[in-house]
């Protein structure tokens, strides 16, 4: 619902040492065609660590994954 849920323009960031921030209702599929709960906002896994990839689970801290 809109309470927990608002509407965000589609738009897409890079978080300083850490994951794309990704707003906006954008659908994701992951690589075994599952379809996820499509959501106002997500945080997607750019280091590689992510034992729930496509989605950032908080890895690359203890990864040390570093912006070059």
């Amino acid at each position: 619902d809109a309470d927990t849920e608002p509407d965000y323009p589609t738009q897409i960031g890079v978080i300083d040492d850490g994951p794309l921030w990704v707003c906006g209702g954008v659908s994701i599929t992951t690589s075994d065609g599952t379809e996820l709960e499509t959501r106002s906002r997500v945080t997607l896994c750019r280091c590689g660590a992510s034992a729930n990839k496509p989605l950032c689970d908080g890895s690359h801290k203890e990864a040390g994954f570093a912006d070059s």
